[in-house]
């Protein structure tokens, strides 16, 4: 009698389990985006939202809830319910909250969002005023050797993805410079086009809307292959620093989520990723179409969490 009880239990659940797939999704579904409306992460995550409402039927809004980071965001949908009516725009950041924060992330990184898939990713310029005189990278490295801390850089702030970017370039070349962090991204350009700082990172979607501006010259780009939308301008390895960076950009849901959930919403981003307005879109920007599995992305963010956990301990960054 205990054994048909059980039986009669399971099976009950895995009906109920292929029940809320078949039927998912039957109201709104609310993407948090961890980061302020406008930003390339803020775009990406609207583009695939409007794709899957076209897809599914059903609206899926996006939510800006900003703060600390990232961290608040994060935070909501890492401790919401895993019913598949909450999802998380997330991007490389989150793998650093642990080196940045530490006891002060209070819940698991690595567990309690589940990974969808990587839809995006996004290199850097390195840019400089034309002012510095720069031949190309190797030749900013070799003026930070030659002269410890004489090179500036500005970031977006203290514990910013780009500075973190940076610090791992710093580590990688050995070299020393001068970090000057600004109120944003947006302070930190402004620096480098008014001369006050040598050089900065940039991201390639926003650097498309300063190609033309003569106060700025690109000399490397930190992605594995040249950009389309910079053919002329070498990598960092092709300037012979061992470096390849870029911020990705996925789609995570909450610890709890059934597997045919995380599985239907896997095939609609894979499906939203083949439509080519969204493909286009994501070109102009410079971002790199991806659509990686649930299992790949995870992989990913195990090795950035290592990789990041490190890069941010030797560079004594705090936040």
């Amino acid at each position: 009698m205990k054994f048909f009880r059980t039986l009669c239990i399971t099976l009950s659940l895995g009906f109920s389990a292929l029940a809320s797939a078949q039927t998912y999704p039957s109201k709104p579904v609310k993407v948090i985006v961890p980061y302020a409306a406008g930003g390339t992460g803020d775009i990406l995550a609207r583009l695939i939202s409007q794709e899957l409402t076209k897809q599914t039927g059903q609206s899926f809004v996006v939510e800006n809830r900003t703060g600390a980071g990232g961290m608040i965001g994060y935070g909501a949908g890492a401790k919401a319910v895993g019913d598949g009516y909450t999802l998380v725009a997330m991007d490389s950041s989150y793998t650093m909250f642990p080196g940045l924060y530490g006891e002060r992330v209070d819940w698991n990184i690595e567990t309690d969002l589940v990974p969808v898939s990587m839809y995006g990713r996004a290199a850097f310029a390195l840019a400089v005023n034309p002012a510095k005189n720069y031949k190309g990278a190797d030749d900013l490295v070799r003026t930070a050797r030659d002269k410890p801390g004489a090179v500036s850089f500005g970031t977006p702030g203290m514990g910013t993805l780009h500075h973190v970017f940076t610090s791992q370039l710093t580590a990688t070349t050995g070299v020393q410079m001068t970090h000057v962090p600004y109120r944003g991204a947006s302070e930190a350009l402004n620096a480098v086009l008014g001369n006050n700082v040598d050089w900065t990172f940039v991201a390639m979607p926003t650097i498309t809307g300063q190609l033309g501006n003569e106060r700025l010259r690109v000399i490397a780009v930190t992605s594995e292959n040249r950009s389309p939308l910079l053919p002329n301008v070498p990598t960092l390895r092709e300037a012979g620093i061992a470096m390849t960076v870029a911020n990705w950009f996925g789609l995570g849901t909450p610890k709890g989520t059934p597997p045919e959930v995380v599985a239907f919403l896997h095939k609609q981003v894979s499906d939203a990723l083949k439509s080519p307005e969204v493909a286009s879109r994501m070109k102009a920007m410079g971002a790199e179409v991806v659509g990686n599995s649930p299992a790949e992305f995870a992989q990913i963010l195990r090795s950035d969490l290592r990789l990041w956990t490190k890069v941010i301990k030797d560079a004594g960054i705090k936040n």
